[in-house]
């Protein structure tokens, strides 16, 4: 198997959430696990993935459509 699929990294990460949560407690892996979300869209967003015009023309409704 080259690689894994979405359902074995499903897996790990949620058995690492769970020693997380026996070794430090549940509160500080709920901050920790927010903090990486946090980082995640803050990567994307320095990347140039998200596209802050289109979120900007949704939340206010005026989304075009490009046909």
């Amino acid at each position: 198997m080259a690689t894994w699929t979405n359902k074995q990294w499903g897996a790990v990460i949620g058995a690492l959430a769970l020693f997380s949560m026996y070794l430090i407690g549940f509160t500080q892996t709920l901050v920790v696990v927010l903090f990486g979300i946090i980082g995640y869209f803050i990567g994307k967003y320095l990347d140039g993935e998200i596209d802050t015009e289109d979120i900007r023309a949704r939340a206010q409704g005026r989304r075009q459509n490009d046909m």
